[in-house]
């Protein structure tokens, strides 16, 4: 039967029919599907460490594949509903080896599919979705996260200035907001015009903490200009500097480590804000919310077990 039913999925992917069948669903209504096909495969199943899924179809093109270029996708800000959503799965196989699979699950009519993502181009992309361990199992799922996104009023703000901004890109793992707390389920939500990779407005990011449904939606709003259009893969950059409301960081590639800390410091070397970070890529855009802090000069460390790197910030209105 599973043989049959990715025959049938190649099929629809040759016959590029897929927006005709697929149905859309929220994140945790696609979640067993993912775990379950997981399981089948022999792997021994921790939970799943990372959910993703975008509006931007570049993302899913650049993974290769039928998958990728025949995908519609139609997320709806409505009801937090899409045609496709992306799975982290963590287990360990038969001899115990550690172990992570990606899934792509869509719903044909009324039955959900996934489709292992292995040898596909663009799974370095993928990875940076993962969490530092396995999301709980219960969490603020999607359609909930809409709701406390429309509650924001910068968010609701940003969509009547930028009709035309779609969902560049929403993430749910378990993350730390400093060095001494544990890690919890939250929602990273980026949206704007154009692509994730090249924007061509100014994008909002927000953040929802997705421990249950009572969290409360986070937004900002990053300017265009700050951040470039090409990043610069192996140099340290921080722009726009002095800042206003956000600072974007840029880590170059000899720096990155599945794990790292982001810490803001007065220019007493106090620590005033702390972020733990997970699977950065090359050229990823790290914003750092400095709305909240005075006028003046501070400073930004950022470090990993290799690599100590400071920059001067100074914030400035």
């Amino acid at each position: 039967m599973a043989q049959v039913s990715m025959l049938m999925l190649l099929a629809l992917c040759t016959a590029s029919l897929w927006s005709q069948v697929l149905s859309p669903f929220t994140a945790a209504e696609g979640l067993g599907t993912a775990v379950q096909a997981a399981t089948q495969s022999g792997i021994t199943v921790d939970g799943a460490d990372g959910i993703f899924t975008t509006g931007d179809t570049t993302l899913l093109a650049g993974m290769g594949g039928s998958i990728g270029q025949s995908l519609s996708l139609n997320f709806s800000f409505d009801r937090g509903t899409n045609t496709v959503w992306l799975y982290s799965v963590r287990g360990r196989t038969a001899d115990l080896r550690d172990t992570v699979i990606f899934y792509a699950v869509v719903k044909l009519f009324i039955i959900y599919q996934a489709v292992p993502l292995f040898g596909f181009p663009g799974l370095d992309t993928l990875s940076q979705m993962r969490g530092e361990q396995a999301l709980p199992a219960t969490f603020m799922n999607s359609d909930v996260m809409v709701r406390k996104l429309a509650a924001d009023s910068v968010f609701r703000s940003f969509r009547q200035r930028y009709a035309g901004s779609i969902l560049l890109g929403a993430s749910l793992t378990s993350v730390r907001r400093s060095q001494t707390t544990q890690p919890e389920p939250w929602w990273s939500v980026i949206i704007g015009q154009g692509t994730l990779n090249r924007p061509a407005s100014a994008t909002l990011n927000c953040f929802v903490p997705a421990s249950d449904t009572t969290g409360t939606a986070q937004c900002f709003e990053v300017p265009l200009g700050s951040v470039s259009d090409q990043p610069l893969l192996d140099q340290w950059t921080l722009a726009p500097n002095p800042a206003t409301d956000v600072a974007i960081l840029h880590v170059p590639r000899n720096a990155l480590a599945p794990q790292a800390a982001i810490e803001i410091c007065t220019s007493r070397g106090e620590v005033i804000a702390s972020y733990r970070l997970a699977n950065i890529g090359a050229g990823d855009a790290i914003a750092l919310p400095v709305s909240s802090l005075a006028n003046g000069v501070y400073l930004v460390r950022y470090h990993t077990s290799h690599t100590r790197q400071t920059l001067l910030l100074v914030v400035s209105r």
